[in-house]
């Protein structure tokens, strides 16, 4: 099956009336691309340790508004709006300009699975839930990738696994900071920890990590918290976090108070330019153990001061 893709170039203030006249003509979903969509969410910038250039100096404030009929949809009734609406609008709706293209129908729901491949990692091995994993590894990670970060893909996450297997978890009390999709606390707990505690101040990823853990049969030997870790007078043996740089420097005090005395903190989610600054704020506190490097990104593992 074939779609006509309509475009209307417009302004922000137009986007959402430009969308309203799509779909009042049956348009199948709207898709509009902002450039100050982007730069709102940039400047959230304790979210973001790395920004590619292109992106910064993005500098087309046009808005497209995309639509998706029937190949043989006509246009020009959608054309006479939005011609009423440059008559009539109060604030600037841009040239609203129209283009169509004909696009072939895919099964987006399940195209991308294909991208996805078991991924081992020592003596772990991620593997995605509608997969079977034919190799020697036993310990293996289901995984349903959704909209929380954390698929095993990412260098960040290989190289907190792969940090993990450096200690022994066994009946261990251990700790998932911004848990994402729950992967590296699931991982804790696959590879013998007694306990895992996961949070996360997104709602999406506590959801995914639930969803997680049953997938792995995993029905006990947790606590999953929506906000800021509380662990009460419980304090864990390994504490991991993959987040970001700024986010990492600013809870490396918090976390002395989450991890017994001799206990481990792995870090990770930060880029080359600023693992020094990582270190720095760390070994105020803990005695560097080691370092991962893949890439662009780094890892590190540390030991709390007795």
């Amino acid at each position: 099956m074939r779609y006509l893709q309509v475009t209307v170039t417009t302004t922000t203030f137009g986007s959402d009336i430009v969308s309203y006249i799509l779909e009042e003509y049956g348009s199948e979903g709207v898709n509009i691309v902002d450039i100050n969509d982007i730069r709102a969410v940039l400047t959230a910038k304790e979210c973001w340790d790395y920004v590619d250039e292109s992106i910064l100096n993005y500098n087309d404030e046009r808005v497209f508004v995309k639509g998706f009929f029937a190949e043989d949809f006509s246009v020009a009734e959608i054309l006479e709006k939005l011609e009423e609406l440059r008559k009539n609008a109060f604030e600037p709706v841009g040239s609203l300009e129209l283009s169509t293209d004909k696009i072939d129908s895919q099964d987006w729901e399940n195209e991308w699975r294909k991208y996805y491949v078991p991924i081992e990692i020592n003596n772990v091995v991620i593997v995605p839930a509608w997969l079977k994993y034919e190799g020697e590894i036993k310990t293996q990670i289901l995984i349903e990738p959704g909209m929380a970060f954390g698929t095993g893909n990412h260098e960040t996450t290989g190289m907190c696994i792969a940090l993990m297997q450096d200690f022994e978890l066994k009946n261990k009390l251990v700790a998932d900071v911004g848990c994402g999709s729950g992967i590296l606390g699931v991982a804790a707990l696959k590879l013998g920890a007694g306990k895992c505690f996961f949070n996360d101040i997104d709602e999406l990823a506590i959801k995914a990590t639930a969803q997680n853990l049953e997938l792995n049969g995993i029905d006990n030997g947790y606590e999953i918290v929506c906000g800021d870790l509380v662990l009460g007078e419980e304090k864990a043996d390994v504490v991991i976090a993959n987040i970001t740089a700024d986010i990492l420097i600013r809870l490396c005090e918090k976390l002395t108070s989450y991890v017994k005395d001799g206990g481990v903190v792995i870090v990770s989610g930060i880029i080359n330019a600023r693992a020094d600054d990582v270190k720095a704020a760390y070994n105020k506190y803990f005695d560097e153990i080691r370092t991962e490097k893949k890439g662009e990104w780094q890892a590190m593992s540390f030991r709390k001061r007795v």
